[in-house]
């Protein structure tokens, strides 16, 4: 007698999810073969007539029993520890030797190894006369239909064949047909496709998409010529979206996403790694030592397809014997080659100075993604991995380089988002960019989405019925359904970045999906170690030393001579040609300065001598002197009126500014001298550091990188002297010009109101 759809409450343990998905791909199973794969415990023995049925014939009902409760199920055969172990072994492992692996595999060979359960179970349905609608990537379709029509005993009818009993088209008939597109095609030969469609035949649909028209779905509804409904077997992106009315036209709707962790060549046997059933002995070679779980991290958002040419670009660059982190390297090259909307970022923790809370935070996160904690069970680890994050915060305070530095501690590629970019002015285009990233994002896990002014795609939602306000109503809506359509064993974070916390929609706050974390100015410790950062980056720190060990050597000729000494500037200027060039150059404008402030003046004077004696000569010498101001005016030279107070040793030629950046470099190595430890060139550069985070108080981030950015560029550029009396300057400037952009800033703001 047969048993129908018996409830079973059975405790499966730890590998609950894959016993419920082996019972769903082979329903002709026995109940006692399975139980032998999955081993169980139940409240009270099973009739043994149980284990002979299939599996079709019961519902699963997990449970949890306590340690000790039930009865432990082990039909005949190896006993049920023994099966388990050998099962947790070929999970963890999966160690097989390289003789095992096939010589080559095509791409039709991968695509039915990778999804023969959701092959076999799309023929089952073809075979019972339901139309199937397969979601998945376009370069999958001509594999798939080929082999699921030839397993369901079907004929497949494409869309774009020539109707029975149609006259073959012309050479310049096909041709215009392929310039103004495939729609223009089926439009004319779907319906008679259609009426011929004969019993055993299928007709294939290998673009839906194309289809999501009024005329044709209709078309699609039509019986064939014996009144009978016709089959038909669909193909979808992923990425596109069509109306409810035309997918309802298929009876079974299923996708095939990634790669699946597990495979079941035998039902008899436990599962398998999918990607060592996907390389070839060549490929395989290439590893060093294979570690399937890491490299199905690295390629879970890959088709059977696109996993196959990675392995290709492997086995084409990397040498025998070689690490797998160097080969994940070469797979994130090869994802980044196919793709230009991914990079592979290259900035790390350590190189973002401060925030340490901040970075412990993310690497806390972080190392629940990649799933490298110890004493957590893998369910509850995936439960508390968040979606991603919103960094918030003033500009400038290194939110990206925060997002960049994650994914490189994922060893993920980043894909960087405008939040802008994603808007469109036509009705439905801005979800369907939204859903190509997050197709762009899945099929190159691990990856992180970082948005850009998250603000303009994820603000608040709004009652009101304009136009604008139901366009983000739908972006926040797609926004959410791609936040919670993420596959767990695809490692996808996304992070986005405002300036505007308040303004996004609650929605997205919530803890399982976006974390938010503040990014503010930096504090001093943090600017100290921006500041070290920069210094090193630009080349400030090595010109420092340099310097300074330099005055070190000539500091006792300085403390005698009081100026800086010629035989270090002939050392400074044979380190630092463009710097002579310069401090001639400076030289000479003093030169100049003097000598036209000296005939300025000898000018003046004549002229009011001759006005005091009414000498008519004092007309043109006013002409001169006011061709005098005009001159300096233009050359940048200051001209005033000798102080009779002033002292003659003023009329000495000036310091020219390199000069007096290096006498008070001089006399800041003579005071540190008398300090303890002051003899350090790493005591003089930390104080120059230390001193540049005191004077960058609330600046952002790129304002201190600015103060080292433009002064490298000057020093390469203009042979300016990098000393610390300049970095002081320099600081002031950039300073000044934050406060001028905020005072038009609040001007424009008050004009505006």
């Amino acid at each position: 007698m047969a048993i129908r759809l018996t409830k079973l409450e059975l405790d499966l343990g730890e590998k609950k999810t894959e016993a419920l998905r082996y019972q769903r791909n082979h329903p002709e199973v026995t109940l006692g073969t399975f139980l032998r794969v999955y081993p169980a415990r139940a409240s009270q023995p099973l009739p043994p007539e149980y284990l002979q049925q299939p599996l079709k014939n019961f519902e699963l009902i997990p449970v949890r029993l306590d340690s000790g409760q039930g009865v432990e199920l082990q039909p005949d055969g190896p006993p049920a520890g023994q099966l388990r172990r050998q099962l947790d072994e070929l999970y963890e492992t999966d160690k097989a030797e390289p003789g095992a692996y096939p010589e080559r595999i095509s791409d039709g060979e991968a695509v039915q190894i990778a999804y023969r359960h959701e092959l076999q179970a799309a023929a089952r349905f073809l075979k019972n006369d339901l139309s199937v609608l397969v979601a998945c990537d376009k370069i999958l379709t001509e594999h798939i239909y080929e082999y699921v029509c030839q397993l369901a005993g079907r004929k497949p009818v494409l869309d774009d064949a020539a109707p029975e009993g149609a006259k073959p088209a012309s050479a310049g008939q096909a041709l215009d047909r392929a310039m103004q597109g495939n729609r223009q095609g089926i439009e004319a030969s779907l319906p008679a496709l259609i009426r011929n469609l004969k019993t055993g035949q299928v007709l294939v649909l290998r673009s839906v998409d194309i289809l999501d028209n009024p005329p044709l779905i209709e078309t699609l509804y039509q019986g064939a010529s014996g009144g009978s409904k016709p089959q038909l077997l669909g193909f979808l992106d992923p990425s596109l979206e069509v109306k409810k009315v035309l997918t309802d036209r298929f009876a079974v709707r299923f996708g095939i996403m990634g790669l699946p962790r597990y495979i079941q060549p035998d039902p008899d046997k436990p599962p398998v790694y999918t990607v060592t059933r996907l390389i070839t002995a060549q490929e395989r070679s290439c590893f060093k030592e294979l570690e399937p779980e890491g490299l199905y991290k690295n390629v879970a958002g890959l088709n059977a397809i696109q996993f196959r040419n990675a392995m290709r670009y492997v086995g084409a660059t990397v040498a025998p014997g070689s690490d797998s982190r160097r080969i994940y390297d070469e797979i994130r090259q090869f994802k980044t080659s196919s793709s230009n909307e991914i990079e592979i970022p290259d900035t790390g923790f350590d190189d973002i100075g401060g925030y340490d809370r901040v970075k412990r935070d993310l690497q806390r996160i972080v190392t629940l993604v990649t799933g490298r904690v110890q004493g957590i069970a893998e369910d509850e680890r995936k439960k508390l991995i968040p979606r991603g994050f919103i960094f918030h915060g003033p500009p400038g305070t290194g939110k990206t380089l925060f997002a960049k530095a994650i994914a490189n501690e994922m060893n993920a590629n980043i894909q960087m988002v405008s939040g802008p970019e994603i808007m469109d002015k036509y009705v439905g285009q801005s979800e369907s960019n939204l859903r190509h990233i997050f197709a762009t994002a899945r099929r190159n896990a691990p990856s992180v989405i970082f948005f850009d002014e998250f603000d303009s795609v994820a603000s608040q939602r709004s009652t009101y019925a304009d136009g604008g306000a139901r366009a983000n109503n739908a972006v926040v809506a797609q926004l959410l359904t791609e936040l919670d359509g993420f596959r767990e064993d695809q490692a996808v974070l996304v992070i986005g970045t405002t300036n505007r916390l308040d303004i996004i929609d609650e929605a997205l706050l919530r803890p399982s999906r976006l974390r938010p974390i503040e990014i503010g100015n930096p504090d001093y410790t943090a600017r100290r170690s921006v500041a070290g950062i920069h210094a090193a980056k630009f080349g400030i720190d090595k010109l420092l030393c340099e310097l300074y060990r330099l005055v070190l050597e000539h500091l006792p000729a300085w403390e005698q001579q009081g100026d800086a000494p010629a035989a270090f500037l002939d050392s400074l200027f044979a380190q630092q040609p463009a710097c002579k060039l310069r401090y001639e150059a400076e030289t000479q404008r003093i030169g100049f300065t003097r000598d036209v402030q000296d005939f300025f003046r000898f000018v003046r004077k004549i002229r009011e001598t001759d006005a005091a004696t009414a000498d008519h000569s004092a007309a043109p010498l006013l002409q001169i002197e006011q061709r005098l101001l005009a001159i300096a005016q233009t050359y940048g030279v200051e001209l005033r009126q000798p102080d009779p107070a002033e002292p003659a040793a003023a009329s000495a030629i000036p310091l020219n500014p390199m000069q007096a950046d290096l006498r008070d470099l001089f006399q800041l190595v003579h005071e540190q001298q008398k300090q303890p430890g002051g003899r350090s060139e790493a005591a003089f550069l930390n104080s120059v550091l230390e001193v540049v985070a005191e004077y960058t108080e609330n600046f952002n981030n790129d304002e201190i990188r600015a103060v080292f950015q433009e002064s490298s560029l000057e020093h390469h550029l203009e042979g300016q002297l990098i000393t610390p009396r300049h970095l002081g300057m320099k600081i002031g400037l950039i300073r000044k010009r934050r406060d001028e952009r905020q005072v038009v800033h609040l001007a424009g703001g008050q004009g505006r109101r």
